[in-house]
C-alpha cells in the first residue's frame, strides 16, 4: 500500500487526499472554486444546464443542482445520493441537458430527467422521477439479445450509447440521432447503421448535434485524387448529358448534399451561405425536412437567421415551395425525372438481358451511359415534392446487387418520386452567406420526406459507405473507409453488412487495442450545423454521420462538445475547435468556425483534458512545473446578473490562465456543463501524485520534441531530391531505416503518454501501468532504434548528412539546438545532428529515474515496491546498453575515418563493430617474417588479419577474415621462453599470435571469447538462442555454425551448416557444393561418417561411410532398407530389405553406394 494511506489517522482521512471535486463559474480573478464535499473520493462527474452528478469510487452516485422532474417543494443545497442505484456498482456517469444517465459494470444503463422528446427512452411519460433501467436490445440477432454497454452520451433531446462491440445505439429526437427514421421520438435505442463495421472508441453529445471518434485498422494513406474525380464522391467532375441532337457538358458537378462551398463564377466565396426554404404543401402537414428534423426548440440558445427576416420562397402553381436555385438542370420539369427513371429501368433490363447471354458475368455499369441530368450550367428552378426512399446507390452494387435493386426499386416506384429540398441551413448573424444548391445526382442517394439519407435498401447494403458532402474548405483530401471494401457488400444486394465489415476488424485483436491507445482514429459528426459545429466546411446539418476529414492524421485522442461548438483534443497535446464562437469558446481570434481549427494557447502548454459547457470551454495543461494548469475560454460569468455591470456581457478572446488552480492540488481531470466548471484534483501526499504527474508530463513533453523532429527535421529531409545524391544509396537506405525506427518509437511515445492520462483519470493503480506491465515493448522498440542509428553512423551517414541538413536548416542549425534545448553556445553542428538523433535513447534514464522515485513512495516489502524495482532495473540495464552500443559505434566510425586500407570498404558494413585492433603492437603473428607487419582487427562478428608493410601508416595490401562463429581459441604459454601466446583455430587454419604481455593476452582472451558468445547468442539466421558456455566463461568448444569453405581441395567453394566440435564438422549437418551436390547426414573429425545421403552426383540415395570411405567389409555387413545399388551412377541390382556385404576391391576400384 502507498506510505501515505498508511501515515494517515483513518481511511476516511486518508480518501480526502484524492478525488476531491471543485466547482465555479467564469474567469473572474477574484473567482474562489467551492469544493463539494463528499464522504468518499469522486472518480467522475458529469453538469448538464443546472444540474450535475458525481460518482464516488464505491460505484454511488449523487445529484446536485436543479432537478424539477424530482417533483420536490425545495432543491437541497448539497449533493444527494440516489438510492436507486445503491448496490447497482455504477461505472460512469452523464448528464444531457435536463435528463441523466448512468451506466454499471454489468453493462446496462438506468436513465432518469426530462422525457418529453424521448430522451430517457422511457415511452409514455415526460419526466422520469427516479433511475429506470433502459435496455438496448440488438433485434438483429436470433433471438435477440441484450447490448452491453460502456459508456453513454447526453444531448439535449437526445442520446447515444456506445456498446462494448463499439457500435453506437441513439434514441430521442432529431437529426442528431444519426438514425435512417421519420418517426420521433425514437423510445427504443436503435442502431446508428452508417457507424456499423467501424470500431468507435469515444462518442459524445452537444446540444443539437453528435460526435463520434472512430480508431481505424491503419494509418491513414495520402492518395492523390485524381483531377477529375470529386474528391468526395469519387465521381466523374465532368458530365455529358445527352439532350435532343446536342450533348451538354458540364465541368460543374455537385456532391449528393447539393451545397457548392467555392464558385467563383457566381462571385461567391468559400464559406458563404445563404438559407434554403422548406417547401411546404397548403394541403398538408409539413413534410419532414432537414430544416424540421433540425429546427431548433423555443427558447435554445442560438445565433442563427430568424425565418421571418428571410425573403419568401417561391411558390408554385400546385402550391409548392419551389427551391430558387442558382445552378439548374437541362430538365427542369418533372416529366425529366420520369424519362431519366425509364432511362435507368430499360438499361437495367438491357443488362439483365446481357448478362443472362454472357452466362451469368457482370454486365457493364449503367454509369459510364447513363449521368445524372440535374447537372448544368444552366439557370432556372425546379419544383420539389416529398418522396418516398426508392433509388439506390448504383455504383457501391455488385451485378446482381444492380439488376434486383433497379427492377424492384426504380420500376416499380419511379412515377411517385419527386425531387424535394434537401438543405436547410441557418447561420451566425455576422457571417456571410452562400446560395445553397439543389442540385442533386438521384443515384446516389435516397430521398425520403424531404431529408437526405444515404442510399441503401432496408438500410444495409451500403450503410457502410461515405456520405458525401460538398468539398468542404479544408480540401479534397480522402475520408477514411480502409474497413470497409466493395467486396463486404452481399452480392445479393439483400443481407446486412453488419457481420462482413466486422470481420475486417478481426486481425486487428481486441487485446492489441486494449494495450495501448491507438492514433489513427477518424472524427465523425452529425446534427445540427448551423453555427458550423459539425465542422464539414458549411452550415449545414447532415442527418448521417460524416467524417471530419481534415481531422484524419491529427491523432485525435479525446473529443467533446458544448451547446453549439466542438472541441477535439491530439496526442500532441493540441485544441481543435470549430462551431459556435459568439462567446469566444473557441478560444482563437478571426479564424473560420466551420471547420476544426487550433485554438491559440501559449507556446510550450501542452494541453491533455478538455471539457466545453454552454458557452466556454476549460483546458487542463502542463505547464512550466508538474502541477497541471488551468485554462478558460468564453463568456464570463457574474455571481449577480447585474447587466449594468461593466463585465457583462464580456468573454475572453484566447484561453486565460486561472490563478487559483495551483492552489486545489493535481487537478487529473475537468468538466463542463451550462455555465458551471468542475475540477477533479487529488492531494500529494507522500509524493505518489506529484511522481504520477511529472511521469505523464514529461512523456507528452518527449512525444511533443518527437513530433517537431519527424515533422521539421525527417520529413524536410527526405523529401530532399538531392538527398540520395548526397549521402549515397547505402546511406540513404540507411536512414530510410532509421526514419521509420524513429517514427515508431515516436508512435509508441503518444501512444503511452495517452495511456499515462488515462492512468492518472482512471484510478491510478499501479498494476495497470503500462510501463511496469509491459516493459517488453519498449525496450524491443528501443533496441530496434538503437541499431540503425548507430549504423548510419559508423557508415559515416551523419557525417554526409550534414551539409543538406545546414541546407534546411541553416548553417548553425538552430532549430536542432532548439529541440535539443541545449545551453551549449557554439556547439559543432556535427555533434548537434547526432545528438539529436541520439537523444530518444536518452530518455530511459528519465523512465529508471522517475520509477525510482516512483518505488519510494511503497514500503519495500509491499508487491508494488517490487514490481517498480523490476521495471527501473529493466530500464536501467536498458540505458547503459544503448549508452555501449553509441561509443562503440562512435569507436568504430572513428576507427573507418583513419584506416587505409584499399579493401576497407569491403571490410565496412553497418552491423559491423570495432572490439579491439592491435595497431599498437599488442598481437603478433608467431613466425611471421622480419620484413612483414601485421594488425589483428577484432569485430564483433569476424577477426581481421590484414598484412602489409607500412603498419605506422595503417596501409595494407592484403587481408584475411575469420568469422567469430567458426573461431576458437585457447591459452598457450611457454614461461622458458617468457611468451604469451594464443593459439587460433578456424575451420581451414590454425596459428598462433604473441602478446607482449600476460596483461595484453588476458585482454585479448576476453576479448575474442566474449565477441564468440555474443555472436553465438544471436545464432543461425538470426534467431536467438542459448549457447551453453563453460563456468570459465569460455564459448563451447561443440557450437552449431555456418562456414563457406575457400581453399583448394574436395571441399572448395562448399557450405557446411551443421555441428562443429573445434574447428571440424563434427555431428549432424549438411554439406553443398556450387554443383549442386549435398550431403546429409554426420560427420566425424571433419568428414563424412556413418549413415547418410548423397543427390546430384555420383553418390546418390542412403548409404554409410567411414570417416570419409565406404565401410569395410571388417566392420561386418551393413544393414540398408532399399531396392537398389548404384555404382559410378548405374544401378547394378535391386533388393528388398537384406544384407549388402561390400568387398574391400569394391572400396579400391570406385566409390559406391547403395542408393534408392
Amino acid at each position: 500500500m502507498l506510505m501515505e494511506e498508511q501515515s494517515s489517522s483513518g481511511e476516511e482521512e486518508g480518501s480526502r487526499e484524492k478525488g476531491v471535486l471543485y466547482r465555479w463559474q467564469g474567469y473572474f480573478c477574484r473567482v474562489t472554486p467551492e469544493r463539494l464535499l463528499l464522504s468518499r473520493p469522486v472518480l467522475h462527474a458529469a453538469l448538464g444546464t443546472v444540474h450535475g452528478l458525481l460518482l464516488t469510487e464505491d460505484g454511488h452516485v449523487y445529484s446536485f443542482g436543479e432537478q424539477p422532474w424530482k417533483q420536490v417543494e425545495s432543491q437541497p443545497a448539497g449533493p444527494v445520493i440516489e438510492s436507486t442505484l445503491i448496490g447497482q456498482h455504477v461505472i460512469s456517469v452523464s448528464a444531457g441537458s435536463y435528463h441523466c444517465s448512468a451506466v454499471t459494470e454489468d453493462g446496462l444503463i438506468y436513465m432518469w430527467g426530462e422525457n418529453s422528446h424521448g430522451q430517457c427512452g422511457v415511452s409514455g411519460m415526460d419526466q422520469v422521477t427516479s433511475p429506470t433501467p433502459v435496455n438496448v436490445v440488438d433485434g438483429e440477432t436470433h433471438p435477440p439479445q441484450l447490448v452491453r454497454v460502456l459508456n453513454v452520451a447526453c444531448g439535449a433531446q437526445h442520446t447515444l450509447a456506445l456498446s462494448r462491440k463499439h457500435e453506437v445505439w441513439a434514441w430521442g429526437s432529431g437529426c442528431q440521432l444519426g438514425l435512417v427514421t421519420n418517426v420521433f421520438p425514437v423510445w427504443e435505442p436503435q442502431k446508428v447503421e452508417h457507424l456499423v463495421g467501424r470500431y468507435v472508441v469515444q462518442i459524445a453529445c452537444g446540444g443539437f448535434h453528435s460526435l463520434a471518434l472512430v480508431q481505424i485498422l491503419s494509418p491513414p494513406e495520402s492518395s492523390q485524387q485524381a483531377q477529375d474525380k470529386c474528391g468526395q464522391c469519387k465521381q466523374s467532375r465532368y458530365t455529358m448529358t445527352d439532350k435532343d441532337d446536342h450533348v451538354i457538358i458540364s465541368d460543374e458537378h455537385y456532391c449528393p448534399l447539393g451545397v457548392e462551398l467555392s464558385d467563383s463564377k457566381e462571385g461567391r466565396r468559400s464559406g458563404q451561405s445563404t438559407p434554403a426554404q422548406t417547401p411546404q404543401s397548403k394541403n398538408s402537414s409539413p413534410p419532414l425536412t432537414s430544416k424540421n428534423i433540425c429546427e431548433d426548440p423555443v427558447g435554445s440558445q442560438q445565433n442563427t437567421t430568424s425565418l421571418e427576416a428571410q425573403p419568401a420562397p417561391a411558390v408554385s402553381e400546385t402550391g409548392h415551395a419551389r427551391l430558387r436555385r442558382t445552378k439548374s438542370t437541362p430538365y427542369p420539369d418533372e416529366q425529366a425525372l420520369k424519362d431519366y427513371l425509364k432511362r435507368i429501368s430499360d438499361q437495367t433490363l438491357a443488362e439483365q438481358a446481357e448478362a443472362a447471354s454472357l452466362g451469368g458475368s457482370h454486365p457493364p455499369s449503367r454509369q459510364s451511359s447513363l449521368k445524372c441530368p440535374f447537372i448544368s450550367d444552366q439557370s432556372d428552378e425546379l419544383t420539389l415534392r416529398p418522396s418516398s426512399p426508392a433509388l439506390i446507390r448504383t455504383e457501391s452494387l455488385t451485378a446482381s446487387g444492380r439488376q434486383r435493386c433497379a427492377s424492384d426499386s426504380v420500376t416499380d416506384r419511379k412515377h411517385s418520386l419527386h425531387l424535394i429540398p434537401t438543405l436547410d441551413s441557418t447561420s451566425d448573424d455576422s457571417s456571410q452567406h452562400s446560395s445553397v444548391d439543389g442540385g442533386v445526382c438521384i443515384s446516389d442517394l435516397v430521398l425520403s420526406n424531404g431529408c437526405l439519407f444515404e442510399s441503401s435498401e432496408e438500410r444495409g447494403e451500403t450503410a457502410g459507405m461515405d456520405f458525401c458532402p460538398a468539398d468542404p474548405l479544408q480540401g479534397n483530401k480522402s475520408t477514411s473507409l480502409t474497413d470497409i471494401t466493395l467486396e463486404d457488400v452481399s452480392p445479393s444486394g439483400v443481407h446486412r453488412t453488419n457481420y462482413s465489415r466486422a470481420v475486417v476488424g478481426a486481425k486487428t485483436t481486441s487485446e492489441s487495442r486494449n494495450l495501448l491507445p491507438s492514433l489513427y482514429t477518424e472524427v465523425w459528426s452529425w446534427g445540427r450545423g448551423q453555427e458550423g459545429q459539425l465542422g464539414h466546411g458549411d452550415y449545414l446539418p447532415r442527418l448521417q454521420p460524416l467524417c471530419i476529414k481534415s481531422l484524419s492524421k491529427m491523432e485525435v485522442v479525446k473529443i467533446t462538445a458544448g451547446a453549439n461548438h466542438s472541441l477535439a483534443l491530439t496526442a500532441q497535446c493540441q485544441v481543435y475547435s470549430w462551431g459556435s464562437d459568439k462567446f469566444g469558446q473557441l478560444g482563437r481570434i478571426n479564424a473560420p468556425s466551420t471547420v476544426p481549427n487550433l485554438t491559440m494557447i501559449s507556446e510550450g502548454i501542452r494541453v491533455w483534458d478538455v471539457a466545453a459547457g454552454q458557452t466556454h470551454t476549460l483546458l487542463l495543461a502542463d505547464g512550466d512545473r508538474y502541477q497541471p494548469i488551468l485554462y478558460y475560454s468564453g463568456e464570463q460569468v457574474l455571481e449577480n446578473a447585474d447587466s449594468t455591470h461593466p463585465l457583462s456581457g464580456t468573454y475572453t478572446q484566447t484561453p486565460t490562465l486561472l490563478p487559483f488552480c495551483m492552489n486545489i492540488g493535481y487537478v487529473s481531470k475537468v468538466f463542463g456543463g451550462g455555465l458551471n466548471c468542475l475540477a477533479l484534483a487529488d492531494q500529494n501526499a507522500m509524493g505518489f501524485i506529484a511522481t504520477i504527474h511529472e511521469l505523464a508530463s514529461a512523456e507528452r513533453k518527449f512525444y511533443c520534441v518527437l513530433s517537431q523532429v519527424k515533422s521539421k527535421i525527417l520529413s524536410p529531409l527526405l523529401a530532399r531530391a538531392s538527398l540520395a545524391l548526397s549521402l549515397g544509396q547505402s546511406s540513404m537506405l540507411l536512414f530510410q531505416e532509421l526514419a521509420g525506427s524513429f517514427s515508431k518509437l515516436c508512435h509508441l511515445t503518444g501512444q503511452h503518454s495517452v495511456s499515462l492520462t488515462n492512468f492518472l483519470q482512471r484510478g491510478k493503480m499501479i498494476k495497470t501501468l503500462v510501463l511496469i506491465k509491459n516493459t517488453t515493448i519498449f525496450m524491443d522498440t528501443y533496441k530496434e532504434y538503437s541499431d540503425p542509428v548507430g549504423n548510419f553512423l559508423v557508415m559515416g551517414g551523419f557525417l554526409s548528412l550534414l551539409k543538406p541538413s545546414q541546407e534546411c536548416f541553416g548553417k548553425k542549425l538552430e532549430l536542432l539546438q532548439s529541440l535539443l534545448e541545449s545551453k551549449e553556445k557554439n556547439a559543432a553542428p556535427y555533434d548537434l545532428l547526432v545528438n539529436l538523433f541520439y537523444m530518444p535513447l536518452q530518455h530511459l534514464h528519465g523512465y529508471n529515474r522517475l520509477l525510482l522515485k516512483l518505488a519510494h513512495c511503497f514500503e519495500v516489502n509491499t508487491e508494488e515496491y517490487e514490481w517498480i524495482q523490476n521495471g527501473c532495473s529493466k530500464y536501467e540495464d536498458l540505458a547503459c546498453f544503448v549508452s555501449k552500443q553509441r561509443r562503440d559505434a562512435e569507436a568504430t566510425f572513428n576507427f573507418w575515418k583513419n584506416f587505409k586500407g584499399k579493401n576497407s570498404e569491403s571490410l565496412r558494413k553497418p552491423s559491423r563493430r570495432l572490439v579491439c585492433e592491435s595497431s599498437n603492437k599488442s598481437l603478433t603473428l608467431q613466425n611471421a617474417g622480419r620484413f612483414s607487419a601485421s594488425w589483428f582487427i577484432l569485430f564483433s562478428d569476424v577477426l581481421v588479419h590484414a598484412q602489409g608493410t607500412i603498419p605506422s601508416k595503417k596501409l595494407f595490401s592484403s587481408h584475411y577474415i575469420y568469422p567469430l562463429a567458426t573461431l576458437w581459441v585457447e591459452p598457450i604459454s611457454d614461461e622458458s621462453m617468457s611468451l604469451h601466446g594464443l593459439k587460433l583455430t578456424t575451420p581451414e587454419d590454425s596459428f598462433v599470435v604473441l602478446a607482449t604481455s600476460p596483461l595484453e593476452k588476458g585482454k585479448w582472451l576476453r576479448a575474442i571469447n566474449q565477441a564468440i558468445e555474443d555472436v553465438l547468442a544471436v545464432g543461425l539466421n538470426g534467431r536467438t538462442r542459448v549457447s551453453r558456455s563453460s563456468q570459465k566463461g569460455e564459448p563451447p568448444v561443440s557450437r552449431t555454425s555456418s562456414y563457406t569453405f575457400s581453399k583448394e581441395g574436395r571441399l572448395k567453394d562448399a557450405t557446411y551448416e551443421g555441428r562443429w566440435l573445434s574447428g571440424k564438422p563434427h555431428g549432424k549437418g549438411t554439406l553443398k557444393w556450387p554443383d549442386g551436390t549435398v550431403y546429409c547426414g554426420t560427420f566425424k573429425n571433419g568428414l563424412e561418417d556413418g549413415s547418410g545421403s548423397f543427390r546430384d552426383n555420383m553418390r546418390h540415395g542412403h548409404g554409410m561411410l567411414r570417416s570419409g570411405k565406404l565401410a569395410s567389409p571388417s566392420s561386418s555387413s551393413v544393414f540398408v532398407e532399399e531396392r537398389s545399388t548404384w555404382e559410378c551412377g548405374s544401378m547394378i541390382s535391386v533388393m528388398e530389405t537384406e544384407s549388402l556385404s561390400l568387398s574391400l576391391d569394391c572400396i579400391m576400384k570406385e566409390t559406391s553406394v547403395v542408393t534408392r
